[in-house]
C-alpha cells in the first residue's frame, strides 16, 4: 500500500500524519505554530517527513493552509500565518522535503476530504465551514472546488456582519471576528470578563452553571454563526453544509446552534417557505479535526496518479 504525508497548518498548531491510499491516518501528531517564523515551521515539517520516510516509502506530501492559495502553490494570504504571505509555499516545501507537494486552502481540503470518505459522499453541491481561529469556507459546486476568478472564493470570513464604522478597520466587524472561535467567541468572552479562555468547553460549562456573562457571550455567538450559515443557504442553495473545527465536535454546541437556525428561519418569511432546506442539512463533518489533513493527502495522491 502506498503512503503519503499530510500537514494541516492552523493558527495555533500544525497537525501532521502518515496516511495511506485509503485515507486512513496511521500515525499523527502536532507541533506549535510559529506564525511569524516560517523557516522554523518548514524545518519542523521537514523533520516529520524524514521521520516517516524512515518507516515507509512516501510518494508525495499534501499541505492544508489558511488563506488564498493559487493553483501553483503561491500564497496570496495565509490567515494568521504572516510568515507565509506572498511566497510560493509549494516550491519552498518541495525544496525542503525533496518530494512532490500540493498546497491547498484548508477549508477546501476539508471539503474534498468529506466527499472522499466523509459526510459528503455522493453529494455534488455542498459547503464546508471551518470554525477555527477565524472562519474558513470550502465551496463544492458540481463535484469541483469553486475557487473563483483569482483563487479567492470562499473567504466568507471577510463578509461584513456588523454596522459599518468607518473610523476603524471594517474587517473588525466581519464574520471572522463574530464567528471565529478565537477571534470571535474567545475574544468576546475576554472583553466581557477580563478573563482569558482557550477552550470553548470552559464557556459552555459556565453557561450550564448559569453564569450570566458566559451565557450572553454564547447566545451572541450562536446568533452570529446561525446568521452566517443561513446567508450561505440563501446564496448557494447547497444540499448540505458541514461544520468543521474543534467546536463542531461538541454535541451541545450543535444542538443549540440548530435551535437558533430554526428560530431564525421561522421568523424569516421567505426562508420559512422554502422546502428542502431544513436544519438537518447543517451537520458536522464526519472527519472532524482530521478533515484538512486527509483532504490535503487526497490531492497529493492526484499529482502522483
Amino acid at each position: 500500500m502506498t503512503h503519503y504525508v499530510g500537514f494541516d497548518i492552523g493558527g495555533t498548531s500544525v497537525k501532521y500524519g502518515l496516511v495511506n491510499e485509503a485515507g486512513e491516518i496511521l500515525e499523527k501528531g502536532s507541533f506549535v505554530t510559529t506564525p511569524d517564523d516560517g523557516e522554523l515551521m518548514i524545518a519542523n515539517m521537514a523533520k516529520q517527513v524524514k521521520t516517516y520516510q524512515e518507516k515507509q516509502d512516501i510518494l508525495s506530501v499534501g499541505v492544508s493552509v489558511p488563506g488564498i492559495v493559487r493553483k501553483d502553490g503561491y500564497m496570496v494570504t495565509a490567515g494568521a500565518i504572516t510568515a507565509f504571505f506572498d511566497i510560493n509555499l509549494k516550491e519552498v516545501c518541495e525544496a525542503a522535503f525533496q518530494l512532490p507537494v500540493v498546497v491547498q486552502n484548508d477549508a477546501n481540503c476539508a471539503a474534498i476530504a468529506e466527499q472522499w470518505i466523509g459526510n459528503a459522499q455522493g453529494v455534488s453541491d455542498y459547503i464546508v465551514i471551518a470554525l477555527g481561529t477565524a472562519v474558513g469556507c470550502g465551496i463544492i459546486i458540481n463535484d469541483a472546488v469553486y475557487q473563483g476568478a483569482h483563487g479567492a472564493a470562499g473567504e466568507i470570513g471577510w463578509t461584513m456582519q456588523q454596522p459599518l464604522d468607518y473610523s476603524q478597520d471594517l474587517e473588525a466587524g466581519s464574520w471572522n471576528f463574530t464567528s471565529g472561535v478565537v477571534l470571535g467567541l474567545y475574544n468576546r468572552y475576554q472583553q466581557a470578563t477580563g478573563k482569558e479562555v482557550t477552550d470553548a468547553r470552559v464557556i459552555l460549562d459556565l453557561v450550564r452553571k448559569g453564569d450570566a456573562q458566559a451565557s450572553k457571550v454564547m447566545d451572541r455567538y450562536y446568533e452570529d454563526v446561525a446568521k452566517g450559515l443561513l446567508n450561505l443557504v440563501c446564496a448557494f442553495d447547497p444540499e448540505v453544509i458541514l461544520l468543521g473545527g474543534g467546536i463542531s465536535t461538541n454535541d451541545e454546541f450543535l444542538g443549540h446552534l440548530s435551535e437558533r437556525i430554526d428560530k431564525i428561519k421561522q421568523h424569516h418569511k421567505s426562508l420559512n417557505h422554502l422546502t428542502g432546506v431544513t436544519v438537518a442539512d447543517i451537520k458536522p463533518c464526519l472527519l472532524r479535526n482530521d478533515a484538512g489533513l486527509i483532504g490535503a493527502v487526497y490531492q497529493a495522491k492526484q499529482i502522483i496518479a
